[in-house]
């Protein structure tokens, strides 16, 4: 059983911000940024079944993900670029039955290759540690998927297996 802090029912403004974004709760001013970034194929290709999500189901993820906030603390939320407050990406963690929490994120394609992905990513991982006193967290990214591999073994996650052309990665919080 995952340990942690057991949820607020306030949702915070923001989870923490690393020297160029901010980590927040989705808020329902996201939408359509979301939508475009989730329905996206260069994108889309690297989530969950790869297939492009509509517009539905980026509200749905926003709704879903307030409610876990809401409930258990944490979740995914927005990542926005501080210079201007644009949405370019999601990250968070998601709460898989029986298992660590996953760290999870993603990134609109104008924003790969800037470094987005190891700073949030690391963000994640002291907020786990710190705020949230997780003690183990996994990740999972396409075997394919080279840059989000690279993202994750900089931050000390270990490949355990590979299902079905999935990585699945284990850190240890000490």
């Amino acid at each position: 059983m995952p340990s942690g802090r057991h949820a607020s029912p306030v949702i915070p403004t923001e989870f923490f911000r690393t020297p160029r974004l901010a980590f927040r709760p989705f808020m329902q001013s996201d939408l359509d940024a979301l939508a475009a970034i989730i329905g996206d194929p260069r994108v889309a290709r690297f989530v969950g079944d790869g297939q492009p999500l509509e517009r539905p189901a980026a509200a749905l993820w926003i709704t879903r993900s307030r409610e876990n906030v809401q409930q258990h603390g944490y979740g995914t939320g927005a990542v926005v670029e501080l210079t201007d407050g644009r949405l370019v990406g999601w990250a968070g963690w998601a709460r898989p039955e029986g298992e660590p929490e996953e760290l999870v994120y993603g990134f609109a394609h104008d924003a790969w290759g800037r470094g987005y992905a190891t700073e949030i990513a690391a963000g994640l991982v002291r907020f786990a540690r710190e705020s949230l006193e997780l003690t183990e967290l996994r990740a999972i990214t396409y075997e394919d998927n080279a840059a989000s591999r690279r993202v994750l073994e900089r931050l000390g996650f270990q490949p355990q297996s590979v299902e079905d052309g999935d990585v699945i990665y284990r850190l240890v919080l000490e």
